[in-house]
């Protein structure tokens, strides 16, 4: 009997382990290209886990390196030709960072706002990380037409997660997972804002994405992450 998607990358893993390398490129290599057409479930595990466990290999056996590269390079083909998607933008950022090779996410970027800049614009929240480490605020400010309209969307997706999970303990480090992801997510915007000569805009926006979250505690945690060191009473919301 064949084995499942998960399996396989178990197996992956095993055969790393016990010095069969070539035998575990292999499954690696059919996890990252199939693994989702059986499981769409293991999208984050894809591009987490099963990564980083193929770079631990390539240090033992430098093919995987190699191999990994030119997953790398074809997808990137793929984008620069007009073929890409979304999801293949993600795993192209994602081998870049478990390589270490952030710039060559920028650099990417920098084409790829040539040949496909509707995609680029809406995948901005993927790429903005490498960019603004890069120090290309220009082209980090020209992915956030609308600086407030990004923030309030986010809070809105961390008070839909809040909602859902509020009243299972089981998920409080969940929900306060998502906090520090809207936190780091704002505090991007604002320092795009910042680098690019809009301080004003940017303290109007640190203290409205404080004010869109209206759970009371939540906004205390988001207020700490945003307001480091500021006095209890510092941003609370104001009554309307």
């Amino acid at each position: 009997m064949s084995m499942d998607a998960r399996a396989r990358l178990d197996a992956a893993s095993e055969l790393a382990h016990e010095g069969r390398y070539e035998e575990a490129l292999r499954e690696f290599q059919w996890f990252h290209d199939h693994a989702l057409e059986e499981m769409p479930s293991l999208y984050g595990v894809r591009l987490s886990y099963a990564l980083g466990a193929w770079v631990d290999l390539a240090a033992d056996y430098p093919p995987a390196r190699e191999a990994l590269l030119r997953v790398r390079e074809r997808d990137a083909a793929l984008l620069l030709a007009g073929q890409g998607t979304r999801g293949l933008l993600h795993d192209v950022v994602a081998i870049d960072d478990e390589l270490g090779q952030v710039a060559d996410t920028h650099a990417l970027c920098v084409a790829l706002e040539k040949a496909d800049p509707a995609l680029l614009l809406a995948s901005a929240s993927l790429v903005l990380p490498a960019i603004i480490a890069a120090g290309d605020h220009a082209l980090a400010e020209r992915l956030l037409p609308t600086p407030e309209e990004t923030i309030r969307e986010r809070s809105r997706f961390l008070m839909k997660v809040f909602e859902r999970w509020r009243r299972q303990y089981a998920r409080t480090m969940y929900i306060a997972a998502q906090v520090d992801i809207y936190a780091n997510d704002v505090r991007q915007v604002l320092m795009v804002l910042e680098q690019r000569g809009r301080a004003a805009e940017a303290a109007r926006l640190r203290a409205l994405a404080v004010d869109l979250v209206p759970a009371t505690t939540l906004r205390r945690a988001v207020r700490a992450a945003l307001f480091p060191g500021a006095r209890p009473g510092h941003g609370r919301r104001r009554r309307r």
